[in-house]
């Protein structure tokens, strides 16, 4: 009899601590009382580390949300994609599980959205702000819709740089775009990177980005395109000599929010959060570009040279690009490609 009992009792705790465990681990928003009104939580998920320029906008985000709206939504943080790889989130928050993210542009739903990411898509950040902009940007429209079919809303858009050539080997006539490199360098696995290198001059060598280090310490690549000078610094400056700044493709982080959810606030408050996160995205734009030079002079610091590119040699890289590769590559967006042209102006 009594062990009967003791097999009940510990049949009625596993349960107990099985259902605790899942309704922790579930996702989806969370609710409280605050102040006697019922508070949402949401969780924000974001791919830089704690304390860097993204990280410190989240953060004025989440506590402007949550002033703007008296307490009735907090957005909790998690930096350093804690709630996970930043493709596999956005089908999180597409799901409602999570949801918001601020990360780079998941495509592996919907691979049209590469566009965004494209070489030479914009050259300056004069073209960046004009194609990129959630007002009236052609780029952020494109993206707005094809999210939506996702159940995602983009709420704006989140500058980083301008990407680059790392390099631990000299090029053959750098600021020749017309030039054999004679460099071995790692691109992205995708077919518009792997056009644009060899478009450029350069070897090319698809790898995965976890493969990076490893490949330039034993020699299997003697260089990589794809990040920008923040990333080289910050990861790989001690196997490298040489950058060439020569902006190779616009990178920024999107704020996303799941439509459902999103359509769960009242009016004012979608107001709200749409006028933040507008502000949110103009102090990006400035603080962006006002960065442009600090990682190219930090990584000097390094003791790796930075070539010095004028803006008339970028264009002759950006016209090569344009010309050569582009006709390429077009046919990874779809029609979108053929608006960006007219946009910029080019036939």
């Amino acid at each position: 009899m009594k062990s009967r009992k003791r097999t009940s009792l510990m049949a009625v705790l596993t349960v107990t601590i099985s259902m605790v465990f899942l309704a922790a681990c579930s996702g989806g928003e969370n609710s409280t009382t605050v102040n006697g009104e019922e508070q949402v939580v949401w969780k924000l998920n974001h791919i830089r580390p704690t304390d860097t320029r993204t990280d410190k906008a989240a953060k004025k985000f989440a506590a402007d949300v949550e002033e703007a709206t008296e307490g009735r939504l907090k957005i909790d943080v998690y930096p350093n994609a804690e709630l996970g790889d930043y493709q596999l989130v956005q089908e999180s928050v597409s799901m409602g599980e999570i949801e918001m993210q601020l990360a780079s542009m998941g495509t592996n739903v919907d691979p049209t959205l590469q566009i965004a990411i494209a070489p030479y898509l914009v050259s300056n950040w004069e073209e960046a702000k004009d194609v990129y902009n959630s007002e009236d940007g052609l780029i952020n429209k494109y993206l707005s819709d094809q999210l939506e079919k996702q159940n995602i809303k983009l709420l704006a858009v989140y500058p980083q740089y301008f990407g680059s050539v790392f390099l631990a080997k000299e090029p053959s006539d750098p600021k020749n775009p017309d030039s054999k490199k004679n460099v071995k360098i790692r691109v992205p696995g995708m077919k518009s990177f792997e056009e644009f290198g060899k478009g450029l001059g350069f070897t090319v060598t698809p790898l995965p980005a976890s493969e990076i280090f490893t490949s330039l310490q034993t020699g299997v690549i003697e260089g990589t395109v794809g990040g920008g000078t923040e990333l080289y610094y910050n990861e790989y400056r001690e196997l490298g000599k040489y950058v060439m700044p020569i902006r190779t493709h616009f990178e920024a982080h999107y704020l996303t929010v799941n439509q459902d959810i999103w359509n769960k606030l009242s009016k004012a408050d979608q107001d709200s959060l749409l006028k933040i996160a507008q502000e949110f995205e103009n102090s990006a734009f400035k603080q962006a570009e006002e960065e442009d030079k600090k990682y190219d002079e930090l990584i000097e610091g390094e003791g790796i040279e930075v070539y010095d590119f004028t803006e008339e040699e970028i264009k002759a890289y950006a016209d090569k690009v344009r010309k050569e590769v582009w006709p390429k590559i077009e046919d990874q967006y779809g029609d979108i490609f053929e608006e960006v042209k007219a946009e910029l102006g080019i036939n």
